[in-house]
């Protein structure tokens, strides 16, 4: 562009040099002025041809650079476009990475946290061939000493108390079998509180029944569960029959 203007300054004072310079000429207005210089002034010289040959070069050139450039400004959104394209699927990826890290914590934590099993049986045991429990001149817990199934040992066959090792929710029932010629009694206790209980009334024209009874208990841990034998009641008790029974298992802990 320095170029172009320089060219244009020299070329506009080569036609004033020519137009104002002196010789034959006319005057007109005080200043003479010379035909031939004028002439000469009106016709393209080879310098004027190539000053135009120039400036269409440079407008050329300026084209070009004005393509290369949008070009460029094409190529610079498209990698602007790429870029944000790469940083969302980086966003993603690290996303999915802490959804998995989250679910590999859940997974160890799950692995090692031994969910508890609690679950028993236990039956009474006769004292002979055949024989009764009670009765007893106060009321007295039966100790269920045939165990049939223990896991989590939360039953004791020594005391008959069911000890609750975590807190849940507990399901219980104990059966027991009776003649009709003796009043028959039992208690389900929890903490020293009756929850439900089964009875055998005394009636002349009845036989022998079975007595049952159960329920569902919210314990904490700790919580004691067992069986008692009402005073003055009886029930009837064979080893190898296991007529009455104890029984609790954990549903789910809370």
């Amino acid at each position: 562009m320095k170029t172009i203007i320089v060219l244009q300054l020299t070329w506009l004072c080569y036609c004033l040099s020519g137009a104002l310079g002196q010789g034959d000429g006319e005057r007109e207005g005080g200043v003479v002025v010379n035909k031939q210089q004028l002439d000469k002034a009106n016709t393209p010289s080879a310098f004027h041809t190539m000053l135009i040959g120039m400036m269409l070069e440079q407008k050329v050139e300026l084209s070009q650079t004005k393509t290369k450039l949008e070009s460029m400004e094409a190529r610079l959104n498209a990698s602007k476009v790429q870029e944000e394209e790469l940083r969302t699927r980086l966003r993603n990826a690290e996303n999915q990475l802490d959804e998995l890290r989250k679910m590999n914590q859940e997974c160890v934590i799950f692995a090692f946290t031994e969910r508890p099993r609690v679950a028993f049986s236990a039956a009474l045991r006769e004292d002979g061939p055949g024989s009764n429990q009670g009765p007893f001149n106060t009321e007295t817990t039966l100790v269920y000493r045939k165990v049939i199934t223990n896991i989590g040992n939360a039953y004791n066959p020594t005391t008959g108390m069911f000890t609750a090792p975590v807190r849940g929710l507990y399901h219980f029932t104990f059966y027991c079998h009776t003649y009709g010629a003796n009043i028959a009694f039992l208690l389900m206790y929890k903490n020293g509180d009756i929850v439900v209980g089964t009875a055998d009334h005394v009636t002349s024209s009845d036989g022998a029944d079975n007595g049952s009874n159960g329920a569902v208990l919210l314990l904490e841990e700790g919580d004691q569960v067992y069986v008692r034998l009402e005073a003055k009641s009886w029930i009837w008790v064979e080893s190898d029959r296991h007529l009455s029974t104890f029984t609790g298992i954990l549903l789910f802990a809370q």
